[in-house]
């Protein structure tokens, strides 16, 4: 075997020659396996076969003056491209083609590399690097020193700064001077200690503005295990609080007329009761329903009746007061608690109520639409002691209006 032969067969890459016309003279033992070919099966083949490489356009493209090409060693490097092994499965290649002239002869030396690990590093990073960019929490990457070395658009939106604002600047940029040198000398000696710190910090915004945020610093290391870069997420608090505080309304209360929902008047009504338990004051409770929702909705549409309701909600708002709670249960039946009440108080507003429902209702349509309202009451502690039955006895008072023709109200009689 001669030097050339030798060297060709020690590099570790897949290496073949091809001639003019892309037909395969010579490969190395590297690009037999990286194929899973045995010896001497390539000869003759096309490059084609084993990958898209065109090495006859490579020729025409160098054809004239290879000797003058050759001092500037031009080389083509191809990526994206996948090879075909013997058993048909594709894999990720990565291809050099130098076209060389040798004893007259004009051929193509290939360098085909296994491009596999490359591409699954490359998508990683392209993963990381999506979530570096896209997430809602700011993230900061320092070096040892502190200083910043990569942020985020998070991090612009919450602090103010622009990335060539801080790129280069150590973090103390964003200290509030809320912070004493002790709070600082803890959270440093955690880091360095267990490698991370978390927390709440007052930081302060280019414009001055100090902010609330819950911030989490992680240690980089190298592969010896030395700090080489720090990573800090941060979380705006008052971001935070405004979400959850959106979750909340969410799940006490109705989304259509922003009325408390069934659970918050459960919540409620059950301390009402405690209080009036406790020091002996009266409440009651109501139980309303629409008269002539469903031909409403039916003659006119959903979104009518839902316009509708909003309307009824404002009006039935209008003669309560900010002790008392208004709930819509679903479709057209809504409750009330009138905390620390006497009857006469009660027959006042339950017919207040009924006659500024029985008004037209003008939602921008060609005529007003008008429904009614059916009432019934339960009284505390006289008819009840405790919540359950109020409730119910007020539907029960409800039911006895429906039947003798509605359009009023009824206190509950046993």
């Amino acid at each position: 075997m001669s030097v050339f032969e030798r060297i060709f067969e020690a590099v570790p890459d897949g290496l073949l020659v091809a001639d003019s016309a892309g037909r395969i003279l010579y490969v190395n033992g590297a690009l037999e396996r990286l194929f899973g070919y045995a010896p001497d099966e390539l000869l003759g083949r096309a490059v084609e076969s084993l990958t898209p490489c065109d090495v006859a356009s490579v020729h025409a493209h160098h054809r004239l003056d290879y000797q003058a090409r050759a001092r500037i060693r031009p080389m083509g490097a191809s990526s994206n491209l996948f090879g075909r092994r013997k058993d048909g499965s594709l894999f990720p290649v990565d291809v050099m083609l130098s076209p060389l002239e040798i004893q007259d002869h004009h051929v193509t030396l290939c360098v085909v590399r296994d491009a596999s690990q490359r591409k699954a590093v490359e998508d990683k990073l392209h993963i990381a690097n999506t979530v570096f960019q896209s997430t809602q929490e700011a993230i900061v990457v320092t070096d040892v020193e502190c200083r910043i070395v990569a942020v985020n658009p998070a991090f612009e939106k919450v602090t103010d700064y622009r990335e060539r604002d801080v790129i280069g600047q150590h973090m103390r940029i964003l200290r509030s001077g809320r912070h004493d040198a002790y709070f600082y000398r803890r959270m440093w000696d955690t880091i360095l200690s267990t490698g991370e710190w978390q927390g709440a910090i007052w930081n302060r915004r280019k414009s001055g503005e100090i902010y609330h945020e819950w911030l989490t610093i992680s240690t980089v290391r190298d592969r010896h295990g030395q700090p080489i870069q720090y990573v800090g997420i941060s979380t705006d608090m008052g971001r935070m609080n405004h979400v959850e505080t959106a979750v909340e309304r969410l799940a006490h209360y109705d989304a259509l007329t922003g009325l408390p929902n069934r659970l918050l008047f459960n919540s409620r009504i059950q301390k009402t009761w405690e209080r009036a338990h406790r020091d002996g004051r009266p409440f009651a409770v109501m139980f309303l329903d629409l008269d002539g929702f469903k031909a409403v909705n039916d003659r006119l549409g959903h979104l009518v009746g839902d316009e509708l309701l909003k309307v009824v909600a404002s009006r039935l708002r209008e003669h309560l007061r900010e002790t008392d709670t208004i709930a819509r249960l679903g479709g057209d039946e809504f409750l009330i608690v009138l905390e620390d009440v006497g009857r006469e108080e009660i027959v006042n507003v339950a017919q207040q109520l009924v006659e500024r429902i029985s008004d037209p209702f003008d939602l921008g349509l060609e005529q007003p639409v008008c429904v009614g309202l059916s009432l019934g009451w339960s009284y505390y502690p006289e008819h009840a002691d405790n919540v359950p039955a109020l409730i119910r006895q007020a539907d029960e008072a409800l039911y006895q209006v429906k039947r003798s023709g509605r359009g009023a109200w009824r206190e509950y009689c046993a």
